[in-house]
């Protein structure tokens, strides 16, 4: 079936292919009654814009690239559909692309989206360092960073979490429960690569100025993945003297670290407290319910794909101030019991 054009729609309304063009477009003066009848044949003849001309003429493709670690990760598929739903209300379609936090895959990524010649690019980190990111700004691509968990950035603009304060919440919250003898399970291939660097800082600062300073043995390495925040929770549980709470510096090693504990017969929360971190939807209807630090992904978002449409439009534009988390209680977390005092 072949694709109607505008001179259809103008031969059908009986008026020039030059006013339908500026109908379609809203540009122009053109009557109530001329507009209504292009538009109500345009419907009938089921009008589809060229969008592969209306990009030559208008210079750009409508599309915008989405780097992101793995949206495996419910909180970036969060993220994601956030994004798309966004780009969709302003005319633009999204290419999702997953690094696998894999240098080589993710140059491979950055490099197909500027041949693809998106509009501009939304990057969340863990899959390319910086400096494999310089072509893409070479590019001059418009292009946004999120979540940078650095205390200063080098890049800009970038939009991100207070996420040394999140820390610090989650340590508090578990202080003021009465708990001493905390553990925490994080992502980092080491002690000194651990990517979530800022949550764990807030949280021993807390516990520090309580003066119950972390344990080193209480310090467990995973990769954000359910599978990982199982296991450690199953070495830090075994331990002689395991801990009364676990702060997970993500949600998915939290609700892993909650089926450790059903594994092992440990009741959550009267026999260990859990917090996550990041409020993915899950986070509300496992069992029980958990407590976890909110990073609000729609403000994230928002602000996000407003910045990188102000880029586009050729808008000078500056990094935002930290959103700034909370913590929201729910069934993981209560009291440390007497027993269980440090």
């Amino acid at each position: 079936m072949l694709r109607s054009t505008i001179y259809d729609i103008a031969k059908a309304a009986g008026v020039t292919a030059t006013t339908v063009s500026y109908v379609l477009s809203g540009k122009g003066s053109i009557s109530g009654a001329t507009r209504a009848r292009v538009l109500k044949y345009a419907q009938e003849l089921g009008y589809r814009p060229n969008l592969i001309a209306r990009s030559l003429i208008k210079q750009r493709t409508c599309t915008l690239g989405l780097v992101m670690p793995r949206i495996s990760n419910p909180f970036y598929a969060e993220v994601a559909e956030a994004v798309e739903r966004l780009a969709y209300a302003s005319g633009f379609r999204v290419f999702i692309t997953n690094t696998h936090e894999n240098e080589q895959l993710g140059g491979d990524l950055l490099e197909d989206l500027i041949a693809r010649r998106v509009d501009g690019i939304i990057y969340l980190p863990h899959g390319l360092p910086l400096y494999g990111i310089q072509a893409t700004l070479a590019s001059g691509i418009p292009i946004v960073f999120c979540i940078w968990e650095e205390e200063e950035p080098e890049v800009s603009p970038c939009i991100g979490f207070d996420f040394m304060e999140g820390g610090r919440l989650a340590a508090e919250h578990l202080l003021a429960l009465g708990h001493q003898r905390v553990a925490i399970v994080t992502d980092g291939p080491s002690v000194d690569g651990i990517k979530h660097h800022l949550r764990v800082a807030g949280a021993k600062s807390a516990l520090i100025q309580a003066g119950h300073p972390l344990d080193p043995a209480l310090l467990c390495l995973g990769d954000s993945s359910v599978e990982r925040g199982e296991a450690a929770a199953h070495e830090l549980l075994t331990l002689p003297e395991p801990p009364t709470a676990i702060f997970a510096t993500n949600d998915l090693m939290a609700i892993g670290i909650i089926t450790a504990a059903w594994k092992l017969g440990i009741h959550i929360p009267r026999d260990l407290s859990v917090v996550g971190f990041d409020d993915i939807v899950l986070a509300a209807y496992i069992a029980p319910p958990l407590t976890t630090i909110v990073m609000d992904k729609s403000a994230l978002t928002e602000k996000a794909m407003n910045i990188l449409f102000s880029m586009i439009e050729g808008k000078q534009v500056t990094s935002p101030p930290l959103l700034l988390p909370r913590l929201v209680i729910r069934g993981s977390t209560t009291q440390c019991s007497k027993e269980y005092r440090a």
